[in-house]
């Protein structure tokens, strides 16, 4: 179990996307953003996360953490807090 959350890491919840750099300036930059804050150049895309099979509940999930690898116990229902549906 974690101490303090790190917000990219994937263990308990699905992971934030990373900071992209900027191609010409090299500044970080977060968010949803497109466009580079300081200099206004086009951002490289964000990989998409690959959807997965989440043996939790037994249903695709397109944005996993890690809870996905762990079965649930015998007995409980099956549910995941964060579950993101695969879109076709």
């Amino acid at each position: 179990m974690c101490w303090s959350c790190n917000p990219y890491c994937g263990g308990c919840k699905p992971p934030k996307p990373k900071p992209v750099r900027c191609t010409s300036c090299k500044t970080l930059n977060l968010g949803d953003r497109t466009h580079c804050l300081r200099c206004g150049t086009e951002l490289p895309p964000r990989p998409k996360p690959i959807p997965v099979m989440c043996l939790n509940i037994g249903e695709m999930c397109a944005n996993p953490c890690q809870r996905h690898k762990i079965e649930p116990v015998a007995g409980e229902e099956p549910y995941c807090r964060w579950h993101t549906r695969v879109e076709e």
